[in-house]
């Protein structure tokens, strides 16, 4: 499964770039409802879930549907302009057409495939939903009955949450990081300049992939979707809290929206799905496993690997050139001699490589 746009006849003037700090407190609400998710920033997590208030816990445990697995579209950009203060898009947020929030938070709420219908004229379709929601958990369902006895009311108290959340830990963490993603803007708007649509798309992600017939981005994504981009304006949001996801969402009535993580430091770039399925693929020969034993402890010769596991001096340099291709062995000349030692800090992340490209 895959996220697809097409690109042809797409402009890159159709491409906006801006930063949404209420799109980062959606990734930052995602994050601390599900920190396995987010190990990157496991000290921040663990700091702020400590931190947090009793009331602000329950609440945001009571609304955590809303940035879940399928987030919820009236907390990301509504259309362009972006870089707007936080206070201006709660603003547009509140101004927001009644149905339009109704529609974008009750998908939010559910979850799933299902069609809301009319929540706001049809009394049938409302408790349809609100069944529909109890099938999934009991906190939907709860959720569901607040959405539809009142949208504004509910709307309210959302809007409350969120002011809330820049209080207790958000306006600090955003004064931290604001500077780190207007540089990334400045880095992808150049990009969108320099690149055709499809690559400038494609560069948002080390999992993207170009296709030519027809001209398209393609996104490595648990997600059925395509869309097509040509005469419709697509907002690209960088976050520091996103990582490892990047979310597209394509809504009927709504500008595309990519918000995507920012890059990550130099030399510290996510591998591949291929590169991880590869370096698990090497360590499940035994006999490279064998080697790995020795390899683990202090740097070793060939010639004294193969002296300790009984294999011929052609049998270990072929296992050493399959752990040196995959990035886990770092071998280093001394004089006449070459020792070998396994790379342990790529290999200790070799566990969250694999739930990061599981969950991206």
């Amino acid at each position: 499964m895959s996220v697809v746009l097409t690109v042809q006849g797409a402009r890159a003037a159709d491409l906006v770039v801006g930063v949404s700090p209420l799109a980062e407190l959606l990734a930052c609400l995602h994050s601390i409802a599900e920190p396995e998710h987010h190990l990157e920033v496991r000290p921040w997590l663990t700091r702020v879930r400590a931190e947090l208030s009793a009331e602000l816990r329950n609440r945001l445990t009571t609304y955590a549907p809303l940035w879940a697995r399928r987030r919820c579209r009236a907390l990301l950009p509504p259309e362009a302009p972006l870089g707007l203060a936080f206070d201006d898009e709660l603003a547009r947020l509140a101004e927001l057409p009644i149905e339009r929030f109704t529609a974008a938070t009750a998908e939010a709420i559910h979850g799933g495939l299902y069609d809301i219908g009319d929540l706001l004229r049809d009394s049938a379709a409302r408790d349809a939903y609100i069944a529909s929601c109890e099938r999934r958990s009991f906190g939907r369902g709860e959720l569901a009955r607040l959405l539809v006895l009142d949208p504004s009311v509910f709307r309210d108290d959302l809007l409350d949450l969120l002011r809330a959340c820049r209080d207790e830990f958000f306006a600090d963490e955003w004064t931290r990081i604001h500077h780190r993603l207007d540089a990334e803007c400045a880095a992808v708007r150049a990009r969108v300049s320099a690149l055709p649509v499809a690559e400038a798309l494609a560069s948002l992600s080390t999992n993207a992939a170009v296709r030519h017939d027809p001209p398209a981005v393609v996104f490595d994504k648990l997600q059925p979707l395509r869309a097509d981009l040509r005469g419709r304006r697509c907002l690209l949001v960088p976050s520091v809290h996103m990582r490892p996801h990047l979310i597209v969402k394509v809504d009927p009535g709504w500008p595309v929206v990519v918000h995507f993580p920012v890059a990550a430091p130099a030399g510290t770039a996510p591998d591949t799905f291929a590169q991880v399925r590869l370096r698990l693929a090497v360590l499940s020969d035994p006999a490279r496993l064998a080697l790995c034993r020795h390899l683990v402890n202090e740097p070793i010769t060939t010639s004294d690997l193969a002296a300790r596991t009984g294999m011929t001096l052609p049998q270990v340099s072929r296992h050493l050139a399959r752990l040196r291709e995959t990035g886990l062995l770092d071998s280093r000349r001394d004089g006449r001699m070459i020792h070998h030692r396994l790379d342990l800090q790529r290999l200790m992340r070799l566990g969250v490589d694999v739930l990061t490209s599981i969950i991206r």
